[in-house]
């Protein structure tokens, strides 16, 4: 039995997302799923392949603070969205986009919670504690524990051979011979020297543990997304002063040369300028600041086109498309 309609959604794609559910109709989210889907205002209810309808539903319903977007898995949607793009004869380009930034948010979503599951995972690692589980040598008191330190260190070798003459009696009614003392004492050292070996691995794995943790927080990239929408737009102006359109390729090749400034270096400032680009380019054709278009082929070239000429500023621009939403006043009462 399906749950939604195979015209207009397919389950194995909603079920496929949601990190490999096998049955959807058991999902914990399956009651938020039908409600989303009937919203006619939903982002799901523009699109029309049943395709990007299904992934929109899911990208959607992940948008609630108060749901993990780590049950999101966005490798498949990668595989599937790879696929659907080579086997495509007509590629809807506003479409891909508008699934591409929705797949962003909930990348953004599983990377401003991943230092805090790593730091969780660290601190019950650290929690771990090596419980010592002794025989017979556990039993003895401090006094003994110092005669068997001056027995291996030699430290009472004068007093030994009165000690040890004849056998030597516990407690019990059964004598203990000098070799089972001896042996006894031998094992005592290989549990000291395993419980050293098990102290030093333990220090090795901390210290390994903070370096991670260096040099995580050193490459950690921190997300600026108003940031990289305004640099690319500036940049986008400073192309174009006859307000012809310009490749992204020139928005990266900018983007590149500030990190670079900044003291990135290059591979890495590259790779940053690439995602940050495209990432720009569709918030803002979005947000209705720039006009996208592609070359029709394959690896077209995507040129970006200015909208506004006559505007400098980016803070009063983004006012005007994008006002804030007004909050009503409470009227005193007397």
């Amino acid at each position: 039995m399906t749950v939604f309609d195979g015209h207009a959604m397919r389950d194995d794609i909603v079920s496929s997302i949601l990190d490999g559910e096998a049955d959807l109709e058991t999902s914990k989210y399956l009651d938020r799923l039908v409600e989303l889907s009937l919203l006619e205002e939903a982002e799901h209810q523009f699109l029309l392949d049943p395709f990007d309808r299904s992934v929109a539903l899911v990208f959607q319903l992940f948008q609630s603070s108060d749901l993990d977007p780590w049950d999101v898995n966005l490798s498949t949607f990668i595989e599937m969205f790879n696929q659907r793009i080579e086997e495509a004869e007509n590629i809807d380009l506003p479409t891909c986009g508008r699934l591409v930034r929705m797949a962003w948010c909930i990348l953004r979503g599983q990377a401003v919670t991943l230092l805090d599951r790593q730091q969780r995972a660290f601190e019950e690692e650290e929690e771990e504690t090596w419980e010592f589980d002794g025989g017979w040598e556990a039993d003895f008191d401090d006094a003994d524990y110092n005669f068997s330190v001056g027995v291996l260190s030699g430290a009472a070798d004068e007093t030994l051979p009165q000690m040890f003459e004849g056998r030597i009696h516990r407690d019990e009614s059964r004598p203990v011979t000098l070799g089972e003392l001896l042996m006894g004492l031998q094992d005592a050292g290989r549990l000291a020297a395993e419980q050293r070996l098990r102290e030093e691995i333990a220090k090795e794995m901390r210290d390994a543990h903070e370096r991670a943790r260096d040099r995580f927080s050193g490459s950690l990239h921190i997300e600026d997304l108003e940031g990289d929408l305004q640099r690319t737009w500036e940049s986008l102006k400073s192309r174009s002063d006859t307000g012809d359109p310009v490749s992204l390729k020139l928005l990266v090749e900018d983007l590149t040369s500030k990190s670079i400034e900044d003291g990135m270096p290059l591979e890495e400032a590259e790779a940053e300028a690439q995602v940050a680009a495209l990432i720009s380019a569709l918030f803002l054709t979005n947000r209705g600041f720039v006009d996208l278009k592609q070359k029709s082929g394959r690896n077209g070239e995507i040129t970006l086109k200015d909208l506004w000429d006559e505007e400098d500023d980016f803070a009063t621009l983004s006012l005007r498309l994008n006002p804030k939403p007004k909050i009503p006043e409470v009227a005193e009462v007397v």
